[in-house]
């Protein structure tokens, strides 16, 4: 994950219970200055800590506001969804959902398999030019 996390804290809500530790199932989870903080590099942001907190003090972070911000000054965004989205939002069916993303203002909507061969295609020349082991990001295997 980013530095930033998928997954923060509100410091405020936290009451020290600890729950959350226990419930990771990658323990992602420390104790930092007497709070429950969650460890960006080992966190698969599965949601459970979410989930399982009473206080709701763990929170997906929500970007719509920095993407709503790009979008209005006139940046080239564009939106990667996934073809299971319609699993998700099945009243938008049949290229709707592409459709009201590039109204919503999005500069171009693509699916994820697009930019996945980006990455794949990178990946094999990082390894061509590079022979030395390399963590693949689309899955965390190593390319060796």
């Amino acid at each position: 994950m980013s530095a930033l996390g998928i997954i923060t804290t509100n410091k405020a809500r936290c009451r020290d219970c600890y729950r959350c530790v226990r419930v990771c199932p990658v323990k992602a989870i420390r104790i930092s200055e007497g709070q429950a903080q969650v460890d960006p590099a080992r966190c698969l942001a599965c949601g459970t800590c979410v989930r399982e907190c009473p206080q709701k003090a763990k929170q997906v972070r929500c970007d719509l506001a920095p993407v709503q911000d790009m979008i209005a000054a006139g940046r080239n965004v564009i939106a990667s969804i996934a073809p299971s989205y319609v699993a998700a939002f099945p009243d938008y069916g049949g290229g709707l959902f592409p459709a009201v993303l590039s109204k919503l203002g999005f500069w171009m909507v693509t699916e994820t398999a697009v930019g996945a061969e980006m990455v794949a295609r990178e990946t094999a020349r990082l390894v061509r030019e590079e022979p030395q082991p390399h963590v693949a990001s689309a899955c965390p295997a190593l390319v060796n």
